[in-house]
């Protein structure tokens, strides 16, 4: 596969180049709770007074929720501003970043804005990641480990017993970024294990499970030397007294939670269905990303020609360094919106 450079924060996926059928970004197809949309129905902010920089009240409710210490959180603009937060505060210039082949392109984006040297760990036959390539590869050069559970655009899910046996393995100088986003779709997090490993951090965010990606609260729980760290480096009011109100709301809202799993978890199998189906290789997912293989037997170019024909968006395998527009992701959106995708897909197969 033809190796692809490193691309811009506004080059990811498919911004600014979203169709109708858009199933490019990892949105929640149901919204977001009701509840949330309740309160912001009620709330009367103070539109002139700064935001707590503090976040007190949104790291007392993660602290009730998740059982921890609220010192323990670390409050951003969405998860790809802490991923960012992290390489500043942690990275140096050439120090060594361990990061799985197919995964999060922000974690390589990241690295390279402090001079860090991204080393790329291999994937298995099924695109998984291989947490035994990522041991081979640690060096007294390696500073960070980056990990996407469950991995994006991939979707396969890491079992907790394989991570902890992998960070036992590490060395404590060594530190492991775990990152959540998906992880209300599928898998286990390691959130509580942070207490027993000083190295880990773990990323979590209100964008994809609970369907409030247009607020941009992101979070991290981390050991107090971490935070400190971050403290230190980043913006003093990176989320607003809005959001925070409104991401309060919806952490107790678990129903929605297991609405939303239960909804994804049946569209993804029917999408998965329907396209091999059609000859496309799909690879193993839990998660509201399917990372899809053209048919050898259809030119790639003319494929994504047609999709963009037919007013249909999904993420280009070559916004994933490494891999090329024989592969893509796409995001299963409402029962509507994924029936029109499938048949449009088999007017563009059959033609």
């Amino acid at each position: 596969m033809k190796k692809q450079t490193n691309k811009g924060f506004n080059q990811l996926y498919a911004f600014g180049d979203k169709s109708l059928i858009d199933l490019s970004l990892s949105e929640n197809p149901l919204g977001c709770s009701r509840f949330v949309k309740k309160r912001l129905k009620e709330i009367f902010p103070k539109l002139s007074d700064y935001p707590d920089p503090r976040k007190t009240r949104l790291k007392k409710a993660l602290a009730d929720k998740f059982n921890l210490q609220a010192s323990s959180f670390f409050i951003g603009n969405g998860s790809e501003s802490i991923i960012i937060d992290l390489s500043r505060a942690l990275l140096k210039n050439g120090d060594h970043v361990i990061i799985p082949k197919l995964s999060f392109p922000m974690f390589e984006i990241s690295s390279k804005l402090v001079g860090a040297s991204v080393i790329n760990s291999k994937m298995t036959a099924d695109l998984e990641i291989s947490l035994d390539s990522i041991l081979e590869k640690i060096t007294n050069k390696t500073k960070m480990i980056f990990i996407c559970n469950p991995n994006n655009p991939t979707g396969n899910v890491i079992s907790k017993s394989r991570l902890l046996s992998f960070l036992k393995s590490v060395s404590k100088g060594i530190f492991v970024i775990l990152d959540e986003a998906n992880i209300e779709f599928g898998g286990s997090s390691l959130i509580k294990e942070v207490k027993n490993f000083n190295n880990l951090v773990i990323l979590r965010t209100f964008s994809k499970g609970f369907g409030l990606a247009a607020l941009r609260v992101g979070f991290c729980v981390a050991s107090e030397a971490v935070q400190n760290l971050l403290s230190a480096s980043t913006q003093p009011f990176p989320v607003s007294s809005i959001s925070e109100e409104l991401v309060i709301v919806a952490l107790n809202d678990q129903a929605f939670l297991d609405k939303t799993k239960a909804f994804v978890n049946s569209q993804r199998k029917i999408m998965v269905r329907e396209l091999k189906l059609l000859n496309f290789k799909v690879f193993p997912s839990r998660s509201n990303n399917l990372f899809v293989k053209i048919p050898d037997s259809l030119d790639q170019n003319e494929f994504f020609q047609r999709m963009k024909d037919q007013n249909i968006s999904v993420v280009k395998g070559s916004s994933f360094s490494g891999f090329n527009d024989s592969f893509f992701r796409v995001s299963p959106r409402g029962i509507l919106t994924n029936k029109i995708f499938i048949k449009k897909i088999k007017d563009i197969v059959g033609n």
